[in-house]
């Protein structure tokens, strides 16, 4: 029955308001939670919304056609407008359809390239307005004038940084979170090398940054529900990278040899228990190309193994060994984190993980 049923059988004397209630708190325990796409979701599904139909291709293609039209206009006069009025009038032509797209109809899909076409196009415009005497310049020389871009203070990802806060702030769009990480890592790792701070510690203190805040997304909707489950979906791809190669780099020049490999299996292992904790597969994801050498030095340098004549064996059984890992911690991942959480559940971290699936 619905609400206004309830309400009309109480009017009408057949029930009394007690037992309204009642039926009103046993339909909504027995209602299923919806996510983000409208279907039940579950709370330690790594879900998030991509598509809501085949409609957001269709716009998706219409948005690529527009771009290029506006790219084309560059490199011509269009109606007297020069370069960086034209990528102005670009940037402002993809605000307008992203209030359409993205504020009205929620169109996943489009929203995302809509986004990293007003950022390129409203960061290439103010590039291009403030260094036009130079670009415009009949003997340009493009190591001398594009010498900028070793300063943080006018290089690109400045002004992308600034665009990508903009339309954020005005769209709430979780795939933006994105864009801004990346614009910021570039910032920071430029500003910070000039000082004589390495990429590789900048990477991965940018990554466990990231890392940190993709948490917190995490911690606030704990059913992945709402559009904080997919902000943190798109930070964990982010820092996922930035905090795996720097920790396998600094393996392999601290460690020799085999127990170079086998400390980066531990370190996979560790991993793992990581990603089943918090139920995100990008740093396992991230982990897999190191994860698959590691296996193949262990096979290549230990029992020498037989060679058909074509793929050497041990590449053969490293495909295999490492296909068949992820396979089996696919299809058995709940029934792993059925038996991780009850012990993660009693630590203070507990109350801010999603809870297994029965």
């Amino acid at each position: 029955m619905s609400p206004d049923d309830l309400q009309a059988a109480v009017e009408a004397g057949v029930i009394d308001a007690a037992q309204a209630e009642k039926l009103r708190a046993m339909r909504a325990a027995a209602k299923p939670v919806v996510g983000p796409d409208g279907e039940p979701a579950l709370a330690d599904e790594e879900r998030f919304r991509f598509l809501n139909g085949f409609n957001d291709v269709f716009l998706t293609i219409g948005v690529l056609l527009v771009a290029g039209a506006f790219l084309a206009a560059t490199s011509t006069t269009f109606f007297g407008l020069g370069w960086a009025a034209t990528l102005a009038a670009g940037s402002a032509v993809f605000w307008v359809l992203s209030k359409i797209l993205v504020s009205r109809l929620r169109a996943v899909l489009p929203g995302m390239v809509l986004s990293l076409l007003f950022v390129v196009f409203a960061a290439s415009a103010a590039v291009v307005e403030l260094h036009w005497d130079n670009l415009k310049s009949s003997n340009w020389d493009v190591a001398q004038e594009l010498a900028f871009w070793r300063n943080p203070t006018l290089v690109f990802a400045v002004p992308a940084l600034i665009a990508s806060l903009i339309y954020y702030l005005r769209f709430r769009l979780p795939f933006v979170l994105t864009l801004i990480a990346c614009f910021g890592y570039v910032v920071a790792a430029r500003t910070l090398f000039n000082i004589g701070i390495g990429p590789s510690l900048v990477a991965l203190g940018y990554g466990l940054l990231v890392l940190i805040v993709a948490l917190v997304y995490d911690s606030r909707d704990t059913r992945r529900v709402t559009r904080l489950s997919d902000c943190a979906f798109w930070l964990h791809l982010v820092a996922a990278p930035m905090i795996v190669s720097p920790v396998f780099m600094l393996i392999k020049y601290s460690i020799g040899g085999v127990a170079t490999s086998a400390v980066i299996l531990l370190t996979v292992f560790l991993l793992a228990l990581f990603a089943l904790a918090i139920d995100r597969r990008a740093l396992l994801v991230s982990s897999l190309a190191s994860f698959t050498i590691a296996v193949y030095n262990l096979l290549s340098g230990g029992v020498r193994l037989p060679n058909s004549g074509g793929a050497p064996m041990s590449f053969i059984l490293t495909l295999a060994l490492v296909g068949g890992f992820v396979l089996v911690l696919g299809v058995f991942w709940h029934p792993l984190r059925n038996r991780l959480m009850p012990i993660l559940q009693s630590t203070a971290i507990g109350p801010y993980l999603p809870q297994a699936r029965s």
